[in-house]
């Protein structure tokens, strides 16, 4: 391929990448987010057709969904098997509480209370859910921030 077609081909993957960084930001979705998408092969938000009434709720419901992901996977490092499900929510305090009682309610908060940046985004989501019930109404969500985990298999 010469100098000319790989600066071509150079350009068009620059355009398209930032087309489809700049559908992310607008959606509210994070750039990083956006590549994975389109690395699986999946259409960006770009090109995709969007309910523009119900974007607001899928970016908050993917945040929530990656905070869930994250938060499992900070518990199965730190070898805790959920025995039931539990459902966290923020203390008040800028930390992650378990709502109501549960077998494992000490050893869940003592492993997420060790991750400040766990903590400190985690807060931010309550913040951004807040933010959007506001704004939008709760609807058939519920009024503060639960990220509930499954029962580990």
């Amino acid at each position: 391929m010469g100098p000319v077609a790989a600066g071509t081909a150079i350009g068009a993957a620059a355009l398209t990448l930032g087309r489809g960084a700049a559908g992310a930001m607008g959606n509210g979705l994070s750039f990083a987010a956006e590549l994975l998408r389109a690395a699986s092969g999946g259409p960006s938000t770009a090109q995709r057709e969007v309910d523009p009434s119900a974007a607001p709720q899928q970016a908050l419901k993917l945040q929530i969904d990656a905070m869930q992901q994250r938060i499992q996977q900070q518990l199965a490092a730190a070898g805790i098997q959920l025995t039931q499900p539990v459902d966290l929510v923020g203390n008040g305090q800028g930390g992650i509480a378990v709502a109501g009682p549960h077998p494992q309610q000490a050893a869940i908060e003592e492993v997420l209370g060790s991750d400040i940046l766990l903590e400190r985004d985690f807060n931010n989501l309550a913040i951004d859910y807040d933010d959007f019930v506001e704004s939008h109404g709760a609807g058939d969500l519920p009024p503060s921030l639960i990220v509930t985990l499954p029962k580990t298999p």
